[in-house]
């Protein structure tokens, strides 16, 4: 099949599956005027006693790291590292109180130069920013391709010891992706390990354990993987990305989403079998479809939560877009933790030979105690350095699972495939509103246009997860780039790198190229005096109040309001004035 021909498939295909199970895509019951981005505190640079536009020539800011840890905010960028304290952020402006500088020494920048990088490349970009204890973070930068790392206090951004290696644990090149985090002591890292980014990597460093890696150069491991989240559950800590689809090879580069997971306790393999490599990894394909006659696939995973509990359940909820070369759209699904686990208690899949198609394994082959187990006390081998060959070797040919990670009740919970643009990130409050009995998800896409859903899920305990399900409304939408303070929408600039929630003052953390914006989750002044827009807005975080106003509700308050959730008491009330609103 051509090229060409593939977007006219792709619109047969929609809307062949459009017309008995895409859900009617409605516009949002409110859109924020313009003027109120306008009013939204940034950070670009400033310290205490610096305002905003008073810079002159200074640098803009290359940011690549944004972390909240209790009332701070950590922004990792060129060369520098802030802290910023969030209680003390005025209306227009953010400031740092910390500032750190770790510039390249002349040595690294002169190697970077003669291996034929540019200027703005020879620079040390902070690309790991994690809590290691209470009061220490680990730092890692690209250190002009030549990648470092350091522990520095949280409170004065001082240095603790000696630097490191960043290899494994942080990307030569700022583009790369890479994801990270500690528990136990102990690093665990995805990136890719060399100068041209072509060994892709999951490390666990640091703490008592062996140092462990993936496989090198072994494409049923990983194929061009790009890392998106990890999380740690019970005893496994899991991976989020996406990568070409071995087990699709009949297929040009078909890219798919992938979960994968390693042991904690893992000790890597024996001195003949996977020494020092994992002997837990095993990896799993998302599925984030519209079901009917044909699926409809969500493949490209974009941004992944940390694990929430909704209604007693441990999920995840990531955003999924479609390929570049497939009509725009973009879908939201909901993973129970439980059931991601059970997916690696099933089926393995093979390819018996280059040329053959990818099959189950039939489980009479699958050798005992099962591959990809974590060893405990009790076991006939209570660590995996003492599992027999045969079980080390068939981890390493057989890290791919049969069975797909199906997400709760087997479609989106959110879809977009008419808008015009793509949703990249994703926040969720699994306790909005005043009473902290709402989910609310924001999605913000590629330029920092944010959507706001309303999600009322239904996850009884008594239900399967394929039965479980969910109704999505679309709130508000809202812009978040300020351009008189972050710059002209130059290329690149409106790019939404990451987005935080900060729950103690109801705001949303958005981090772009040159600027870090605090926008408040909700603009309910924006209902002014109007009591049936206040209601209807169906807002968990705007009440109406008995002086005649529509206001933020805090949480716990012990103000008097009104809300309309369920959208039942706005019909006998008229219609509002058309009203001109001072932002």
């Amino acid at each position: 099949m051509s090229p060409a021909c593939l977007p006219l498939v792709f619109l047969l295909l929609l809307e062949r599956t459009s017309r008995a199970h895409f859900p009617e895509e409605s516009g949002p019951i409110s859109i924020a005027l313009d003027d109120y981005v306008k009013q939204y505190a940034v950070f670009v640079g400033n310290g205490l006693g610096r305002f905003a536009g008073q810079d002159g020539g200074a640098e803009r800011l290359h940011i690549q790291r944004m972390l909240t840890i209790n009332r701070t905010l950590f922004i990792g960028e060129r060369d520098n590292l802030y802290r910023i304290s969030l209680e003390s952020a005025t209306a227009g402006e953010m400031r740092y109180h910390r500032k750190m500088t770790w510039r390249s020494n002349k040595h690294d920048i002169n190697i970077c130069h003669m291996k034929g990088k540019h200027e703005a490349e020879c620079r040390n970009f902070i690309k790991v920013l994690l809590l290691r204890n209470d009061n220490v973070l680990f730092v890692c930068g690209t250190n002009a391709f030549n990648p470092v790392c350091s522990d520095y206090s949280m409170d004065y951004l001082e240095p603790m010891g000696d630097n490191i290696s960043g290899m494994a644990r942080c990307p030569y090149d700022p583009k790369h992706a890479n994801v990270g985090l500690f528990t136990g002591g102990m690093l665990f890292t995805a990136t890719v390990t060399d100068f041209l980014a072509i060994d892709a990597v999951i490390y666990r460093s640091l703490g008592d354990s062996p140092t462990l890696r993936t496989v090198k150069h072994d494409s049923k491991w990983f194929k061009e993987p790009y890392f998106v989240h990890t999380v740690e559950w019970k005893n496994h800590v899991y991976f989020f990305f996406r990568e070409i689809a071995m087990e699709f090879n009949y297929l040009e580069k078909m890219v798919v989403s992938r979960v994968a997971r390693v042991c904690k306790n893992d000790m890597g393999g024996s001195q003949r079998v996977l020494e020092k490599q994992w002997t837990s990894f095993l990896k799993a394909r998302l599925n984030c479809s519209v079901p009917g006659d044909s699926h409809f696939y969500f493949n490209v995973i974009q941004s992944v939560t940390d694990i929430l509990e909704i209604e007693g359940r441990p999920m995840v909820l990531a955003v999924f877009s479609t390929p570049t070369n497939s009509i725009p759209g973009s879908a939201v699904c909901a993973y129970d933790m439980a059931q991601i686990a059970s997916v690696f208690e099933g089926r393995f899949r093979e390819q018996k030979s280059p040329e053959s198609i990818w099959t189950p394994v039939p489980e009479e082959l699958v050798p005992k105690p099962r591959p990809g187990c974590c060893a405990a006390p009790g076991m006939q081998h209570n660590s995996s350095s003492l599992f027999p060959d045969e079980i080390l070797n068939f981890v390493k040919t057989h890290p791919l699972m049969d069975e797909s990670v199906p997400s709760l009740g087997n479609a989106p919970w959110i879809i977009r495939s008419v808008a015009r643009y793509q949703l990249r990130k994703i926040v969720v409050d699994n306790a909005a509103g005043p009473g902290r009995n709402y989910t609310v998800v924001f999605l913000g896409s590629d330029s920092g246009t944010v959507l706001k859903f309303l999600i009322r899920a239904n996850l009884s305990a008594s239900s399967s997860p394929a039965r479980a399900s969910s109704h999505s409304l679309l709130l508000e939408e809202f812009e978040t780039y300020p351009s008189d303070k972050c710059g002209k929408d130059a290329t690149g600039e409106r790019k939404l790198l990451s987005m935080e929630l900060d729950k103690a003052t109801g705001s949303l953390l958005l981090a772009f190229p040159p600027c870090v914006v605090r926008a408040p989750v909700a603009r309910c002044h924006q209902h002014s005096t109007c009591m049936k827009n206040c209601l209807a807005s169906n807002d968990p975080y705007c009440g109406w109040t008995p002086e005649g106003s529509c206001i933020f509700v805090e949480r716990n308050t012990r103000l008097a309001f009104e809300q309309d959730i369920g959208g039942i008491k706005t019909s006998y009330l008229g219609d509002c004035e058309v009203q001109f609103l001072e932002i």
